[in-house]
């Protein structure tokens, strides 16, 4: 191969190298049918009690591992304890081939005696590993509907920002 052969040869694989895309992760599908069960309405079985033997299934592994990496982010050394993957606690429920899985801050993994406020979250992944739903403690549950607040009272332009009471002093 000639010296022009190899560097056509080498900016075609540049190139393709280039127009390739980097992988990235689906953008999740926020599907608001998607009602979240009550994952506390039943006592758990918790893996790696004394004695005990808990088998979990690959996609439940699966499931597990995309919420957390949604949730948590990227780990590495430098991650605090309250953000790592194993300072969390995590519950699985499947319906309807979907599994839902709720993460909690875990707070005597890191030395602490309570959780912070709003630092679980709800989701739903679908069989082919996609978040299907997501909900963050503290955000508002988009499967309730809100209640009707009735007829409102239609106020005239010119007396909106006008309180009816007088002004106090002289």
């Amino acid at each position: 191969m000639t010296m022009r052969g190899a560097s056509v040869a080498w900016a075609a694989l540049v190139l393709t190298g280039c127009l390739r895309s980097t992988p990235t992760r689906d953008a999740w599908v926020n599907d608001t049918s998607i009602e979240f069960p009550p994952f506390f309405e039943q006592p758990a079985v918790e893996a790696g009690a004394d004695g005990g033997t808990v088998e979990l299934s690959g996609r439940v592994l699966h499931a597990i591992d995309v919420a957390a990496a949604d949730f948590l982010g990227p780990q590495d050394s430098s991650t605090p304890c309250v953000d790592r993957r194993e300072s969390h606690r995590y519950r699985v429920i499947q319906r309807q081939g979907i599994l839902f899985v709720r993460i909690d801050e875990d707070p005597q993994a890191c030395g602490l005696t309570v959780p912070a406020m709003d630092s679980g979250a709800q989701y739903a992944v679908g069989s082919d590993g996609r978040i299907l739903g997501r909900l963050r403690d503290g955000e508002p549950d988009g499967a309730r509907v809100p209640m009707d607040a009735g007829p409102g009272i239609l106020v005239p332009a010119s007396e909106v920002g006008r309180s009816s009471d007088s002004p106090p002093g002289p």
